[in-house]
């Protein structure tokens, strides 16, 4: 039987004034993406990063934050650093990193004789002194950034630490990397991005604490080698090769900036020149539901957890999913309560296998 054409666009009238009046249906009667997101999906990352400060790290792999912690945090930081001067460790012999896969670089050994001196406990050390040190688990300019790069819900995986080098100290093999040497896809270091979102599985962030002119040394990278395809020549990981040793930059950074790079890029540590100690603090982030570390295991040290806010434990807390009632932590630095899961499910899940979590 056939309808009348009028008949029949008064029907698609009232099927559109229908749709437009149920929450999340748009006005082509489709499902928008808030209605269709579910209580296991990931929440969604407020906008934590430029659209210049995106576009640059996807290309490069690194991204310099300029300013971000003031002079205030950074005199902090370099004082509580000098309190604890005698838990500085230099690295020889064997632990020297100029000559890392049983290789030495002549290009990357410095005087041949000071190592890199390494300190390690910053968050446990008693206040005021770890402070600073604790404040950049959550402060805005990380915080925004790594729910953007790392995802919400992003973890603490791997202990702070000092990276020091006096005039002389020598660099650090190009490691890292998207493939490994020996051709390998380095899947616990990956970088991906899809549907304009990034992802890296292990995203490390610096807090500079001196300058690093251009030509004194100190981290450097291959631009873009987070998306390499293709095995890393032993040559350029030990700057061996001219050419190839042209494809790596050293960024100039000053005390405060934030220096942001995914471990799938290539990246390294060039000889210190300079006449003052440069001293950069490096801590590694990991996705929610991912880890490469152990260093949290059976938890972290008390000495870590006394004293902590909420956000900040939110950081520290072992990797598992955000559906699993994960605090986690805003663009602003703030803790944000979890969305609980279904009460009937953690019931069926305490009757199966005798906790509240499978």
């Amino acid at each position: 039987m056939m309808v009348p054409r009028r008949l029949a666009a008064s029907a698609r009238a009232a099927r559109r004034r229908l749709s437009s009046t149920i929450a999340g249906v748009g006005h082509s009667g489709h499902l928008s993406s808030a209605a269709l997101r579910n209580r296991h999906d990931v929440p969604l990352a407020e906008a934590g990063l430029t659209a210049a400060q995106k576009y640059m790290f996807d290309l490069n792999g690194f991204l310099v934050i300029r300013g971000a912690f003031d002079a205030d945090m950074v005199a902090r930081a370099n004082g509580a650093i000098d309190h604890h001067a005698d838990t500085l460790h230099e690295r020889t012999g064997q632990l020297r990193t100029s000559g890392l896969y049983g290789r030495e670089s002549a290009q990357l050994a410095g005087d041949g004789t000071t190592g890199r001196f390494d300190m390690g406990g910053m968050l446990g050390w008693r206040a005021p002194h770890r402070e600073p040190f604790r404040e950049l688990l959550t402060h805005p300019a990380v915080a925004g950034a790594l729910n953007e790069l790392v995802g919400v819900g992003y973890r603490l995986d791997h202990s702070p630490l000092l990276i020091a080098q006096e005039r002389g100290s020598e660099g650090h093999t190009l490691h890292g990397g998207a493939v490994t040497e020996s051709g390998e896809p380095a899947w616990p270091l990956a970088y991906e991005c899809r549907h304009g979102q990034m992802r890296n599985q292990l995203l490390t962030v610096c807090m500079q604490l001196s300058a690093a002119p251009e030509g004194a040394g100190g981290f450097c990278a291959v631009p873009g080698s987070h998306k390499s395809n293709f095995p890393v020549p032993p040559s350029l990981a030990d700057l061996a090769d001219e050419a190839l040793a042209s494809c790596v930059v050293q960024p100039a950074l000053q005390p405060g900036d934030c220096l942001l790079f995914s471990e799938a890029t290539l990246h390294g540590t060039l000889p210190w020149t300079a006449a003052h100690q440069r001293r950069t603090v490096i801590y590694r982030f990991a996705p929610a539901g991912s880890a490469y570390g152990r260093g949290y295991l059976p938890s972290w040290p008390e000495s870590v957890l006394d004293g902590a806010s909420e956000a900040q434990r939110a950081v520290l807390e072992p990797p598992y999913h955000p559906r699993m009632n994960r605090t986690s932590v805003d663009r602003r630095g703030e803790a944000v309560a979890a969305r609980a899961r279904e009460a009937w499910k953690v019931e069926f899940d305490e009757r199966v296998f005798g906790t509240r979590y499978f």
